[in-house]
């Protein structure tokens, strides 16, 4: 091991790092967001601490800025990991004010169908759930995601189109009047 071995690291400047800083942590939090469907507060904290550890790892980080996003979100995935681990019964709820609408009415459907969304989600395994979300939630390429799973591009697609077509399917099982009943017995416990 040698111990005078310069990190070739392009981010172990403070200001290349908030560079990267601010460039990923939009993406970041979309990403862990959309993997737990959780409080907003929970994924802005394991956003704040995917990059505390990237800043304590930035010297072993070997890539160019580009491929920085990569290491981040691996880095968040295993935050993600063990958050689920330590907190088996987290909240399954995006905030309410994430998609505002202009009537109070529009409001409470907006959140009714966010919330049904996400409990989707949240059903689907693992690996499902990461491609749509990097997908649909951080806007990445197919080809950008296969490279990250390390999987081939038709097989990303596959997946992508099964994971919608199951999504679907399971929206438009759901009973809309199923639905208002259980908005409104909630509304009368409360």
């Amino acid at each position: 091991m040698n111990l005078f071995r310069r990190s070739n690291s392009p981010i172990t400047s403070p200001e290349k790092f908030r560079d990267l800083y601010e460039k990923n942590r939009l993406p970041v939090f979309r990403y862990i967001f959309g993997l737990m469907g959780g409080s907003q507060d929970e994924a802005e904290d394991l956003t704040a601490e995917t990059f505390l550890r990237a800043w304590k790892a930035r010297h072993r980080f070997e890539g160019d800025m580009d491929s920085a996003i990569g290491w981040l979100i691996r880095i968040a995935k295993r935050l993600v990991i063990d958050n689920y681990r330590r907190s088996l019964q987290a909240s399954r709820h995006p905030p309410s004010d994430i998609l505002p609408g202009p009537m109070p009415e529009q409001v409470v459907i907006d959140d009714e169908q966010n919330r049904i969304l996400f409990a989707l989600l949240t059903d689907l395994p693992g690996e499902q759930r990461e491609i749509i979300v990097l997908r649909y939630m951080l806007g990445w390429r197919v080809n950008d995601i296969a490279h990250h799973i390390g999987a081939t591009e038709n097989n990303v697609s596959v997946m992508i189109h099964r994971t919608l077509a199951k999504l679907r399917d399971k929206w438009l099982d759901i009973d809309p009047e199923r639905l208002s009943l259980e908005f409104v017995r909630e509304e009368k416990i409360s």
